[in-house]
Protein backbone atom coordinates (compact mmCIF):
# COMPACT_ATOMS: atom_id res chain seq x y z
CA UNK A 1 0.00 0.00 0.00
CA UNK A 2 1.38 3.46 -0.84
CA UNK A 3 2.57 5.34 2.22
CA UNK A 4 1.41 8.93 2.41
CA UNK A 5 3.74 11.69 3.58
CA UNK A 6 2.22 12.76 6.90
CA UNK A 7 4.86 15.35 7.75
CA UNK A 8 3.08 18.20 5.96
CA UNK A 9 0.32 18.43 8.53
CA UNK A 10 2.77 18.90 11.37
CA UNK A 11 4.21 22.20 10.19
CA UNK A 12 3.19 25.55 11.62
CA UNK A 13 1.62 24.40 14.87
CA UNK A 14 0.22 27.89 15.55
CA UNK A 15 -2.39 27.38 12.83
CA UNK A 16 -5.86 26.24 13.95
CA UNK A 17 -6.48 22.60 13.01
CA UNK A 18 -10.02 21.95 11.81
CA UNK A 19 -11.04 18.47 12.99
CA UNK A 20 -14.29 17.80 11.17
CA UNK A 21 -13.83 14.08 10.47
CA UNK A 22 -14.09 13.24 14.20
CA UNK A 23 -12.79 9.71 13.77
CA UNK A 24 -15.32 8.75 11.10
CA UNK A 25 -14.43 6.77 7.98
CA UNK A 26 -16.19 9.36 5.82
CA UNK A 27 -18.45 12.35 6.45
CA UNK A 28 -20.69 14.46 4.20
CA UNK A 29 -21.56 17.96 5.41
CA UNK A 30 -23.63 20.69 3.84
CA UNK A 31 -21.81 24.03 3.62
CA UNK A 32 -23.55 27.39 3.91
CA UNK A 33 -22.62 30.99 4.72
CA UNK A 34 -22.44 30.43 8.49
CA UNK A 35 -21.05 26.90 8.25
CA UNK A 36 -17.93 27.40 10.34
CA UNK A 37 -16.27 30.64 11.43
CA UNK A 38 -12.88 28.87 11.40
CA UNK A 39 -13.15 28.68 7.60
CA UNK A 40 -12.63 32.45 7.49
CA UNK A 41 -9.17 32.35 9.09
CA UNK A 42 -6.14 30.41 7.81
CA UNK A 43 -6.36 26.85 9.16
CA UNK A 44 -5.35 23.31 8.37
CA UNK A 45 -7.42 20.14 8.06
CA UNK A 46 -6.66 16.72 9.53
CA UNK A 47 -8.35 14.98 6.59
CA UNK A 48 -8.71 14.82 2.81
CA UNK A 49 -11.61 16.82 1.45
CA UNK A 50 -13.66 17.26 -1.70
CA UNK A 51 -15.32 20.69 -1.55
CA UNK A 52 -18.11 21.31 -4.06
CA UNK A 53 -19.54 24.82 -4.53
CA UNK A 54 -23.16 24.84 -5.72
CA UNK A 55 -24.06 28.50 -5.12
CA UNK A 56 -22.17 31.75 -4.53
CA UNK A 57 -19.03 33.46 -5.70
CA UNK A 58 -15.94 34.65 -3.85
CA UNK A 59 -12.37 33.68 -3.07
CA UNK A 60 -10.81 30.46 -1.83
CA UNK A 61 -7.21 30.44 -0.58
CA UNK A 62 -5.06 27.29 -0.55
CA UNK A 63 -1.50 27.66 0.73
CA UNK A 64 -2.02 31.44 0.38
CA UNK A 65 -2.79 31.19 -3.34
CA UNK A 66 -6.13 32.71 -4.34
CA UNK A 67 -8.64 30.81 -6.47
CA UNK A 68 -12.08 31.81 -7.70
CA UNK A 69 -15.16 30.29 -6.11
CA UNK A 70 -18.11 29.74 -8.42
CA UNK A 71 -21.00 27.29 -8.82
CA UNK A 72 -19.95 23.88 -10.09
CA UNK A 73 -16.33 24.16 -8.97
CA UNK A 74 -14.91 21.19 -7.08
CA UNK A 75 -11.72 21.44 -4.99
CA UNK A 76 -9.55 18.68 -3.55
CA UNK A 77 -7.65 19.43 -0.32
CA UNK A 78 -4.88 17.43 1.32
CA UNK A 79 -4.29 17.17 5.07
CA UNK A 80 -2.05 19.98 6.24
CA UNK A 81 -2.72 22.44 3.43
CA UNK A 82 -3.41 26.00 4.59
CA UNK A 83 -7.00 26.77 3.71
CA UNK A 84 -9.48 29.65 3.94
CA UNK A 85 -12.81 30.62 2.35
CA UNK A 86 -14.01 34.23 2.41
CA UNK A 87 -17.41 34.89 3.94
CA UNK A 88 -20.04 35.26 1.25
CA UNK A 89 -23.48 33.87 0.42
CA UNK A 90 -22.59 30.34 -0.51
CA UNK A 91 -23.77 26.77 -0.56
CA UNK A 92 -21.98 23.53 -1.19
CA UNK A 93 -20.95 20.13 0.08
CA UNK A 94 -17.92 18.77 1.94
CA UNK A 95 -16.94 15.12 1.52
CA UNK A 96 -14.27 14.29 4.09
CA UNK A 97 -12.25 11.11 4.59
CA UNK A 98 -9.01 10.00 6.19
CA UNK A 99 -5.88 8.00 5.46
CA UNK A 100 -7.64 4.63 5.64
CA UNK A 101 -9.96 5.34 2.73
CA UNK A 102 -7.37 7.23 0.67
CA UNK A 103 -4.68 4.56 1.07
CA UNK A 104 -7.16 1.86 0.04
CA UNK A 105 -8.06 3.94 -3.03
CA UNK A 106 -4.38 4.29 -4.01
CA UNK A 107 -3.76 0.59 -3.41
CA UNK A 108 -6.39 -0.19 -6.05
CA UNK A 109 -5.58 2.75 -8.34
CA UNK A 110 -1.83 3.31 -8.09
CA UNK A 111 -1.72 5.25 -11.37
CA UNK A 112 -3.84 8.00 -9.74
CA UNK A 113 -1.26 8.73 -7.04
CA UNK A 114 -0.08 12.37 -7.10
CA UNK A 115 -1.45 13.14 -10.54
CA UNK A 116 -4.31 15.36 -11.67
CA UNK A 117 -6.45 16.83 -8.93
CA UNK A 118 -4.74 14.53 -6.39
CA UNK A 119 -1.33 16.11 -7.05
CA UNK A 120 -0.30 18.09 -3.96
CA UNK A 121 1.65 20.52 -6.17
CA UNK A 122 -0.88 21.06 -8.94
CA UNK A 123 -1.44 24.68 -9.94
CA UNK A 124 -5.11 23.81 -10.43
CA UNK A 125 -6.48 22.04 -7.32
CA UNK A 126 -9.98 22.08 -8.81
CA UNK A 127 -12.22 21.09 -11.70
CA UNK A 128 -15.43 22.63 -13.01
CA UNK A 129 -18.29 20.16 -13.15
CA UNK A 130 -19.97 20.17 -16.53
CA UNK A 131 -22.33 17.96 -18.49
CA UNK A 132 -23.04 14.58 -16.94
CA UNK A 133 -20.66 15.24 -14.02
CA UNK A 134 -23.10 17.70 -12.46
CA UNK A 135 -25.80 15.06 -12.19
CA UNK A 136 -23.35 12.31 -11.22
CA UNK A 137 -21.90 14.24 -8.28
CA UNK A 138 -25.35 15.27 -7.05
CA UNK A 139 -26.57 11.67 -7.17
CA UNK A 140 -23.49 10.21 -5.48
CA UNK A 141 -23.56 12.84 -2.70
CA UNK A 142 -27.24 11.98 -2.14
CA UNK A 143 -26.37 8.26 -1.99
CA UNK A 144 -23.51 8.88 0.44
CA UNK A 145 -25.80 10.93 2.68
CA UNK A 146 -28.46 8.21 2.56
CA UNK A 147 -25.96 5.48 3.46
CA UNK A 148 -24.58 7.52 6.35
CA UNK A 149 -28.09 7.88 7.77
CA UNK A 150 -28.77 4.13 8.16
CA UNK A 151 -28.24 2.31 11.43
CA UNK A 152 -25.48 0.04 10.17
CA UNK A 153 -23.32 1.96 7.71
CA UNK A 154 -21.53 -0.20 5.10
CA UNK A 155 -17.93 1.05 4.79
CA UNK A 156 -17.50 -0.73 1.46
CA UNK A 157 -20.39 1.19 -0.08
CA UNK A 158 -18.96 4.48 1.19
CA UNK A 159 -15.56 3.58 -0.24
CA UNK A 160 -16.83 2.75 -3.72
CA UNK A 161 -18.93 5.91 -3.96
CA UNK A 162 -15.94 8.01 -2.84
CA UNK A 163 -13.63 6.16 -5.25
CA UNK A 164 -16.03 6.89 -8.11
CA UNK A 165 -15.92 10.62 -7.32
CA UNK A 166 -12.11 10.64 -7.12
CA UNK A 167 -11.70 8.76 -10.39
CA UNK A 168 -14.19 10.98 -12.22
CA UNK A 169 -12.63 14.14 -10.77
CA UNK A 170 -9.14 13.07 -11.78
CA UNK A 171 -10.20 12.18 -15.32
CA UNK A 172 -11.91 15.57 -15.66
CA UNK A 173 -8.85 17.33 -14.25
CA UNK A 174 -6.54 15.78 -16.81
CA UNK A 175 -8.95 16.85 -19.54
CA UNK A 176 -9.42 20.42 -18.24
CA UNK A 177 -5.80 20.99 -17.16
CA UNK A 178 -3.64 18.75 -19.38
CA UNK A 179 0.08 18.48 -18.83
CA UNK A 180 2.83 15.98 -19.48
CA UNK A 181 3.16 13.45 -16.68
CA UNK A 182 6.37 12.09 -15.23
CA UNK A 183 6.76 8.36 -15.74
CA UNK A 184 6.27 6.04 -12.75
CA UNK A 185 9.98 5.81 -11.85
CA UNK A 186 10.34 9.59 -11.88
CA UNK A 187 7.19 10.04 -9.81
CA UNK A 188 8.69 7.73 -7.17
CA UNK A 189 11.88 9.79 -7.13
CA UNK A 190 9.89 13.02 -6.85
CA UNK A 191 7.87 11.64 -3.94
CA UNK A 192 11.14 10.87 -2.16
CA UNK A 193 12.41 14.38 -2.94
CA UNK A 194 9.22 15.89 -1.51
CA UNK A 195 9.64 13.94 1.74
CA UNK A 196 13.26 15.09 2.10
CA UNK A 197 12.25 18.71 1.42
CA UNK A 198 9.55 18.56 4.12
CA UNK A 199 12.04 17.21 6.63
CA UNK A 200 14.82 19.69 5.84
CA UNK A 201 13.54 22.85 4.10
CA UNK A 202 13.86 25.04 7.21
CA UNK A 203 17.52 24.21 7.62
CA UNK A 204 18.68 23.47 4.08
CA UNK A 205 17.93 26.09 1.42
CA UNK A 206 20.27 24.89 -1.35
CA UNK A 207 19.20 22.50 -4.09
CA UNK A 208 22.61 20.82 -3.99
CA UNK A 209 21.82 19.42 -0.52
CA UNK A 210 18.81 17.52 -1.89
CA UNK A 211 20.69 16.25 -4.91
CA UNK A 212 23.37 14.89 -2.59
CA UNK A 213 20.79 13.27 -0.28
CA UNK A 214 19.25 11.50 -3.26
CA UNK A 215 22.62 10.80 -4.85
CA UNK A 216 21.28 12.34 -8.04
CA UNK A 217 22.65 14.73 -10.63
CA UNK A 218 21.12 18.20 -10.07
CA UNK A 219 20.18 18.51 -13.76
CA UNK A 220 18.31 15.21 -13.63
CA UNK A 221 16.63 16.17 -10.36
CA UNK A 222 15.51 19.50 -11.82
CA UNK A 223 14.08 17.69 -14.85
CA UNK A 224 12.13 15.30 -12.61
CA UNK A 225 10.92 18.19 -10.48
CA UNK A 226 9.75 20.16 -13.54
CA UNK A 227 7.86 17.13 -14.86
CA UNK A 228 5.95 16.86 -11.59
CA UNK A 229 5.45 20.51 -10.62
CA UNK A 230 6.71 22.86 -13.32
CA UNK A 231 9.33 24.10 -10.82
CA UNK A 232 13.04 23.44 -10.38
CA UNK A 233 14.20 22.16 -6.99
CA UNK A 234 15.32 25.68 -6.00
CA UNK A 235 11.94 27.13 -7.03
CA UNK A 236 10.09 24.43 -5.08
CA UNK A 237 12.16 25.22 -1.99
CA UNK A 238 11.41 28.93 -2.45
CA UNK A 239 7.66 28.26 -2.64
CA UNK A 240 7.77 26.06 0.46
CA UNK A 241 9.66 28.69 2.46
CA UNK A 242 7.34 31.47 1.30
CA UNK A 243 4.23 29.51 2.26
CA UNK A 244 5.54 28.75 5.74
CA UNK A 245 6.73 32.35 6.11
CA UNK A 246 3.22 33.60 5.36
CA UNK A 247 1.68 31.09 7.74
CA UNK A 248 3.91 32.16 10.61
CA UNK A 249 3.55 35.89 9.91
CA UNK A 250 -0.25 35.59 9.92
CA UNK A 251 -0.70 33.19 12.82
CA UNK A 252 2.27 33.58 15.17
CA UNK A 253 2.96 36.33 17.69
CA UNK A 254 6.71 35.76 17.25
CA UNK A 255 8.81 38.65 16.01
CA UNK A 256 9.94 38.77 12.39
CA UNK A 257 13.45 38.19 13.67
CA UNK A 258 12.40 35.02 15.51
CA UNK A 259 10.49 33.77 12.49
CA UNK A 260 13.47 34.33 10.23
CA UNK A 261 15.67 32.25 12.56
CA UNK A 262 13.04 29.49 12.77
CA UNK A 263 13.11 29.23 8.97
CA UNK A 264 16.87 28.87 8.83
CA UNK A 265 17.85 32.42 7.92
CA UNK A 266 20.91 33.47 9.91
CA UNK A 267 20.37 37.13 9.02
CA UNK A 268 16.85 38.61 9.50
CA UNK A 269 17.72 41.31 6.96
CA UNK A 270 18.36 38.62 4.33
CA UNK A 271 15.01 37.02 5.19
CA UNK A 272 13.37 40.43 4.70
CA UNK A 273 14.98 40.85 1.27
CA UNK A 274 14.03 37.29 0.28
CA UNK A 275 10.41 37.81 1.31
CA UNK A 276 10.05 41.21 -0.38
CA UNK A 277 11.68 40.00 -3.60
CA UNK A 278 9.06 37.30 -4.03
CA UNK A 279 5.96 39.01 -2.57
CA UNK A 280 6.55 42.72 -3.11
CA UNK A 281 6.04 43.32 0.64
CA UNK A 282 8.30 43.33 3.68
CA UNK A 283 7.40 40.74 6.34
CA UNK A 284 6.05 43.54 8.55
CA UNK A 285 3.91 44.93 5.71
CA UNK A 286 2.52 41.47 4.96
CA UNK A 287 1.67 40.95 8.62
CA UNK A 288 -0.25 44.25 8.72
CA UNK A 289 -2.00 43.72 5.39
CA UNK A 290 -4.78 41.32 6.36
CA UNK A 291 -5.69 40.22 2.88
CA UNK A 292 -7.32 37.09 4.24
Amino acid sequence: MPQRDKSIGNKGNALPLQKLLEGNYLRVMEMHEDFNSLSEVPHRHDHYELLLITKGQGSHFIDFKEYEVKPGRLYFLHPGQVHLIDRFKRHGWLIMFGEELFNKFLELHRHEDEVGILDFYTQYPFIDLEGRLVDLFQRVIAQLSAELSVEKVHAGILFHYAALLLLEANRAHQRQHPKSLADQSHRAEFHQLRQIIEANYKQEHLASFYAEKLQADIKKLNRICRESTGFTVAELLKERLLTESKVQLHTSSSSVKAISYSLGFNDPAFFGRFFKKHTGLTPAEFRELRLI
